[in-house]
């Protein structure tokens, strides 16, 4: 089954205004900044750019000026709608009820959406079959499997790491609710793939890339949300501390070594397709080179028959004696014209 992306959104503009909120004053307080980002982790179409908002003068302001409980559990949930899962979010709840906020149905399934994309990412990286680079190849050349450029993702794995099934086994009653989170997932744009109902898994689709929402807002993080290249929606980056920013910079050369590697092959595969071209041209050019050298010989205004390695044929004359203009086969079902310099359709 697969899930059409869905079309650029009006509420994509609401976004970029509630951005704008953030920048429009020099401090703010913080009922209004709690307001603010309770909206900002509702929003359906900003789904990156979150560690941002952190960095901006007014809020690091306030944040400055409250309570350092509250500030704690603001700032670690903004973190977990950046790079965090709604794993962590559930496991955070049960260790200290007011480490985080206590999440709204709305951003609940925000969250469990963005985690999807989390567990795609764990995935692909360890995945020995990704591919970054879908190499289209001609039929009589190596034949492309997209499966080998996919990634399958177990319905049992994605209920577990979403919480669909908390404390009990993964069965055919939760399917539903779970593709429910995946065909949002994909029609919120920030994942390609579909749902592979026969083996019960999600595929992530690597040689098909998200769509491109145009945006006139010069928001950095208006920009990023909604403007993807890739079958993934790239999350915010963590580098809260040396141990995170080391995992980040290793995800960045392993996926950067992946795309090296792909493309080496993609450019042996192209060489070995030209090196091939240039052969089938030389013996075409040298069949043609017989054909009218036995032409020269027979001379003008006459149909010459001779066998050649595509099997015997009538070759016919203009009056010149140049170029040949037909070759008709014995049965003379097919007739091929030829202009001076180009090829025959045919093989001699």
């Amino acid at each position: 089954m697969t899930v059409p992306l869905s079309p650029p959104s009006s509420s994509t503009a609401a976004g970029t205004l509630l951005i704008d909120e953030f920048h429009s004053s020099k401090t703010l307080s913080p009922a209004l900044l709690h307001s603010l980002l309770q909206r900002l982790l509702s929003h359906p179409r900003i789904h990156n750019g979150f560690i941002d908002i952190l960095q901006i003068p007014s809020v690091q302001s306030t944040l400055e000026n409250m309570d350092e409980a509250k500030r704690d559990s603001l700032v670690a949930t903004v973190k977990l709608f950046a790079f965090g899962t709604i794993q962590e979010y559930y496991e955070l709840k049960e260790k200290d009820g007011d480490a985080v906020w206590t999440l709204t149905d709305a951003q609940l399934d925000k969250l469990r959406m963005l985690s999807v994309v989390s567990v795609a990412r764990r995935r692909q990286i360890k995945s020995s079959e990704k591919a970054d680079v879908d190499m289209i190849l001609p039929s009589d050349h190596v034949a492309v499997d997209k499966k080998k450029s996919s990634l399958s993702i177990p319905y049992a794995h994605l209920a577990a790491e979403l919480q669909i099934t908390p404390g009990t086994p993964f069965n055919d009653s939760h399917v539903r609710q779970l593709e429910d989170v995946l065909i949002q997932c994909v029609y919120s744009n920030i994942i390609a793939g579909k749902l592979d109902q026969a083996s019960k898994a999600f595929v992530v689709e690597s040689h098909v890339a998200l769509q491109d929402h145009q945006q006139s807002s010069s928001s950095s993080l208006g920009d990023t949300s909604n403007t993807v290249h890739g079958s993934l929606l790239s999350r915010d980056i963590d580098t809260t501390t040396a141990e995170s920013t080391n995992h980040e910079v290793k995800r960045m050369i392993c996926t950067l070594e992946q795309f090296l590697s792909s493309s080496n092959k993609l450019l042996s595969s192209l060489e070995d397709i030209s090196n091939v071209s240039a052969s089938l041209r030389k013996e075409d050019e040298k069949r043609w080179r017989n054909v009218e050298k036995k032409l020269s010989e027979e001379g003008s205004g006459s149909s010459s028959r001779f066998r050649a390695p595509g099997g015997e044929c009538d070759v016919i004359f203009q009056g010149d004696g140049g170029d040949p203009m037909e070759v008709v086969d014995m049965s003379g079902r097919r007739k091929v014209k030829r202009s001076r310099g180009g090829h025959l359709g045919g093989r001699f």
